[in-house]
């Protein structure tokens, strides 16, 4: 096929496409022909950029399908993306929220195989990092790639499938594929009452790990040894490198998985037996900082020289660049079975509309809240118990 005739191919495949969008909407489809969407029209505050705005509803593409949200989180990278603080940075005016959603399949490109209108989904909607602009999902529809979508089963509720593709998924890379964690080996771990410290903690029971977690409050041991956490230390009162080398005895830990940075990242540095390595996943303790020299972890050279240990990082959007879609939607897949299957437990979620994304934002924002802030709209063909 010569150039002439690919271009030709692809007018007409767009030309179905939107025909096929076009006779949902005649035929009486309860899609609207506009939408909402939470918009940022500049780099700033999340709530002094933000603003509710009304959208025409996307068509979907080669390759695509056209999501009806029902629910997407609100995380913390979200707000960093926002503020310019995160490591990619979106064309604005950009609708929010970079990371994932559960939805329902309204249309799909004529060439899709494997998946079916009404189908109920999880889009894996994180930027891939070297990769393509990815819409925000904080919106009534969106396009999404279709290797980038997973089906849910009807039983798994909103507030969990659309938490499924983000923290599950960090901490089953942080363990299975960074680190490579054997049954009976430590885990040393900071953040552990974090969402993805629980999840690493669930995860290392059913595999046969065995966990060292680090909090800042004392008022943490006790919830994280309930929760399963094999041992705990608390930082407020407890030396670190003193407390694992109890724990641990002669042969050390070796492995770490650190979402502080800071001080704390670097006695987990030093308290790893020679050889150790920890990935760096997060920077708690420069949560709020805009001073590129206060991002660090002072290491001490000498523990990482002459002892060989390695600090390396992790972020899930370079993993989903590198990945390939088979591989990453594999990955996905064994968090879908592990999250229906009970082993994870994502915690309930908090909804909230669109209308009311200030008082949302607040709450993702206050320290130790009880539950993560989502994003609801309402089609009214859904269980709403769900």
């Amino acid at each position: 096929m010569d150039a002439d005739e690919d271009a030709g191919t692809s007018i007409v495949f767009v030309q179905n496409t939107r025909r096929v969008c076009r006779a949902l909407r005649d035929e009486g489809s309860l899609m609207p022909q506009s939408m909402r969407a939470l918009v940022a029209g500049k780099v700033g505050e999340p709530t002094d950029v933000l603003r509710l705005e009304s959208r025409p509803v996307p068509t979907p593409g080669a390759g695509q399908a056209l999501i009806r949200v029902k629910a997407t989180p609100i995380h913390a990278s979200d707000l960093h993306v926002l503020r310019g603080r995160y490591g990619f940075s979106p064309e604005f005016p950009a609708v929010g929220g970079h990371m994932e959603c559960v939805g329902r399949i309204e249309a799909l490109s004529p060439d899709t195989e494997g998946l079916k209108v009404g189908e109920r989904v999880v889009v894996a909607a994180v930027p891939a990092v070297p990769g393509h602009h990815v819409v925000g999902t904080w919106q009534e529809y969106l396009v999404a790639d279709t290797r980038r979508i997973l089906p849910v089963p009807d039983h798994l509720s909103d507030s969990s499938a659309c938490q499924l593709a983000v923290n599950p998924l960090t901490a089953l890379l942080l363990v299975t594929r960074e680190l490579d964690v054997q049954p009976g080996e430590w885990l040393l771990q900071t953040a552990a009452g974090s969402t993805v410290g629980r999840l690493v903690i669930q995860l290392a029971r059913h595999l046969g790990m065995r966990t060292i977690n680090v909090v800042r409050r004392r008022g943490a041991v006790e919830e994280i040894k309930a929760f399963g956490g094999d041992e705990v230390i608390c930082t407020e009162d407890e030396d670190l490198l003193q407390r694992v080398a109890e724990i641990a005895g002669p042969a050390g830990v070796r492995k770490a998985i650190d979402c502080v940075a800071g001080l704390v990242g670097a006695q987990v540095s030093q308290a790893l037996a020679p050889g150790g390595e920890v990935v760096v996943y997060g920077a708690l303790s420069t949560h709020r900082q805009t001073d590129p020299a206060a991002l660090t972890i002072p290491l001490q050279a000498r523990s990482v020289i002459y002892e060989t240990k390695v600090v390396r990082g992790f972020w899930l959007n370079r993993w989903f660049g590198t990945a390939s879609p088979e591989d990453a939607l594999h990955a996905l897949s064994q968090v879908r079975s592990l999250v229906v299957d009970e082993v994870l437990s994502i915690p309930q979620g908090q909804p909230f509309p669109l209308e009311r994304f200030t008082e949302a934002i607040a709450l993702a924002e206050t320290p130790a809240r009880d539950a993560k802030p989502l994003f609801v709209f309402e089609d009214g063909r859904d269980n709403d118990d769900r």
